[in-house]
């Protein structure tokens, strides 16, 4: 998602945030969806052979997200949190162009469900209302009516407060090789430890099968006697 703002009087270098951006999406800031970018080369009237007058322009067409009040009373409203609308597939998109460095970033939306639906749509009940250009849901549940969201404005707030460094696909490459990494370390962890596990049980039968090792035995009072000698108990008296 971003915000163009193809309408603004001032150039790109004099933007500013309290002047130009108003977060209702309904000023020279708009909430928008790109569906294609592309390169343009214009240059003046008659000169259409001389390269050196020709320009290039890098453009963007996108769709907008309106804004609507369907809610006013709600806590999210009631808390200047904008909602906007996208229309129904039904309809014939208007399409806008601007200068990609027109694009002021990504704004993070959440969807927006009334009255306990399981789609995000403008709910059957609201039909007959005036919902400024947004059509609502041919029937109850039906989902066929414009898209309603909301901006996050905690998110675009507190979130990511550096630009990003490198492309999503990128990240997500990075995160499939580190999960690959992983997985790979865990296998040749749990080989490891079994392969431990089996050496230790081993080891333990070995020495449940290997004999016993004699111990010397004490001589007897017997054996003491016939070799003449005698044996005294701890007082010093002379075992009979």
């Amino acid at each position: 998602m971003v915000a163009p703002f193809p309408n603004n009087p001032h150039p790109m270098s004099q933007f500013d945030v309290q002047r130009d951006f108003d977060i209702q999406g309904d000023g020279i800031v708009w909430y928008a969806r790109p569906q294609l970018f592309f390169s343009c080369t214009v240059c003046p009237a008659d000169e259409q052979d001389n390269p050196r007058r020709h320009t290039t322009l890098d453009l963007v067409f996108f769709t907008t997200f309106e804004p609507i009040t369907l809610t006013p009373d709600s806590i999210m409203q009631s808390n200047r949190v904008p909602m906007v609308y996208e229309a129904a597939r039904n309809q014939i998109p208007s399409l806008y162009v601007a200068p990609v460095e027109n694009m002021l970033g990504r704004v993070p939306l959440i969807p927006c469900f009334l009255e306990g639906q399981a789609v995000n749509t403008i709910p059957h009940s609201y039909r007959g209302r005036d919902l400024s250009g947004a059509t609502a849901d041919s029937r109850p549940g039906a989902g066929n009516g414009a898209t309603l969201w909301e901006v996050n404005i905690w998110m675009w707030r507190y979130g990511r407060s550096l630009p990003r460094t490198t492309t999503i696909e990128e990240a997500a490459a990075r995160r499939a090789a580190r999960l690959r990494d992983s997985r790979k370390q865990a296998a040749t962890t749990k080989k490891r430890r079994r392969e431990e596990a089996e050496q230790r049980r081993a080891t333990r039968i070995h020495c449940k099968m290997a004999a016993p090792a004699a111990r010397p035995s004490r001589p007897t009072r017997t054996a003491a006697l016939i070799r003449g000698q005698r044996i005294e108990n701890a007082n010093g008296a002379v075992v009979p």
